[in-house]
């Protein structure tokens, strides 16, 4: 199972990181997330690749976000 750390920085609050969280573990894939606001990071073990990791991005973009890959997110789950 990938884990995958993603780059969130415009998470304010409590209730943004929970919104957050929420989004993304309705993704049949994802097993776990776990948000950390003061660092602005988001980690996140799923199961799957690239496409999964590219879904990813998209809800966290779709809860509205910016999110970057950190160095190497791109080959979890090779």
């Amino acid at each position: 199972m990938p884990d995958v750390v993603l780059i969130v920085r415009d998470i304010s609050d409590a209730d943004e990181a929970e919104k957050l969280e929420r989004a993304l573990m309705r993704l049949d894939f994802v097993q776990l997330v776990n948000v950390d606001t003061e660092k602005g990071l988001v980690a996140v073990s799923y199961k799957g690749g690239a496409t999964e990791l590219e879904k990813l991005t998209s809800a966290t973009k779709e809860a509205g976000h910016d999110v970057e890959l950190t160095p190497g997110a791109e080959h979890a789950g090779d």
